[in-house]
């Protein structure tokens, strides 16, 4: 069960959602290329220096007012105790070999010549080391702006404040609530075959303990009576009423009677029964409880309103939802399928004076 959940999140984790085969809108309706354009309107990222007389001129920090001081993020406060440095992006300052400051926001925003979506970050880089005079009004893309990439060992004058994205957080499926689905599956699965088994031993008897009657009024059918042709041609003999025979130690289903004869079958309630005629209603409504709790683990509903704080992340959510979902549609499916049984299959088959419930089979004709 584990694998199998582990190969579903594991097919689920490398889907892509772009096109495999075409690049849309790549020509026009004549079916030329269609050129590149411009795109206008794009904000640049902030730029971290090792010390802020290395911002350009037009990201200058501008001289703090009386009684404030310029602090790590370009800006001037009363204090810079709480004032956080984008440039750390969340880390801390020992985690660096230099530790850089913020050049104050570019407030205006630049046009990318021949945009393309693919290097979209690195063309707004060049556009901003451009218009910041980083790079000479001549150079081409993919000129060196001699502007490094953020990294924790970058020892360069200036760098782009690119944080890395955080770890997405991984199932690792040994977490409370799947170490809890285990052991109560395993709890279940156990205390089945235990009922099974304890049923198997009361019942070791049962067979003879069944009756063949007839729907006849005075006659009776008795396969332990009759002989084996009678038997199989179904011969009714007559009696004075219509009363039970005990049946041969040989199991008869249903699909073996005679025409116009009944299997009847006494049962009787068992506490361990009732137990587990509980516990099988109380799982069919835990399988669409734990759907629900998946469910609203996806909105964040569960764990103090954080989306995915039973199961991690989007792709291990929909991947443990659509293995549940499968595990409860078989289980619904199994309890519907047997819907007519299974409250008996509960209780211990006995002789039918000692019943409190009888069960009677007929053959149904095709």
């Amino acid at each position: 069960m584990v694998r199998y959940l582990v190969l579903v999140t594991g097919l689920a984790s490398v889907a892509y959602a772009f096109p495999a085969f075409n690049v849309p809108n790549s020509v026009n309706v004549d079916g030329d290329t269609c050129p590149v354009m411009d795109r206008s309107g794009l904000m640049c990222p902030v730029l971290c220096v090792r010390d802020f007389n290395n911002c350009p001129d037009l990201i200058q920090p501008s001289e703090c007012p009386a009684g404030e001081q310029l602090c790590d993020d370009g800006a001037c406060y009363d204090s810079c105790d709480n004032v956080e440095n984008p440039c750390l992006c969340g880390m801390f300052a020992s985690d660096f070999d230099v530790l850089y400051k913020a050049c104050p926001s570019y407030s205006t925003s630049v046009t990318v010549k021949q945009y393309n979506p693919s290097t979209k970050q690195e063309q707004i880089e060049f556009a901003c080391a451009q218009t910041w005079g980083l790079v000479s009004r001549n150079a081409t893309f993919g000129s060196d702006t001699s502007v490094a990439l953020w990294a924790t060992n970058e020892t360069a004058t200036t760098m782009w404040n690119e944080c890395p994205l955080a770890a997405e957080p991984k199932l690792s499926f040994t977490e409370t609530v799947c170490l809890a689905f285990y052991g109560i599956i395993g709890a279940e699965v156990l205390l089945y075959l235990l009922w099974h088994a304890y049923k198997s031993i009361r019942e070791r008897h049962a067979a003879q303990m069944r009756r063949v009657c007839s729907q006849l009024p005075k006659t009776q059918v008795s396969p332990s009576v009759a002989s084996d042709k009678q038997y199989e041609k179904g011969v009714v003999q007559s009696g004075p009423s219509s009363i039970d025979v005990p049946m041969s130690d040989a199991t008869v289903s249903a699909s073996q009677l005679p025409a116009g004869s009944m299997l009847l079958r006494g049962y009787k309630n068992d506490i361990a029964g009732l137990f587990m005629y509980g516990l099988t209603l109380l799982s069919t409504a835990g399988w669409i409880a734990l759907l629900m709790i998946i469910v609203l683990d996806y909105y964040g509903k569960v764990k103090g309103g954080v989306a995915y704080g039973l199961l991690a992340n989007s792709n291990d959510s929909m991947s443990v939802f659509i293995f549940v979902w499968h595990l409860a549609a078989i289980w619904l499916i199994a309890m519907l399928a047997c819907k007519r049984r299974l409250r008996n299959y509960f209780r211990i088959e006995c002789s039918l004076p000692q019943a409190r419930v009888v069960q009677v089979e007929e053959r149904q004709e095709e």
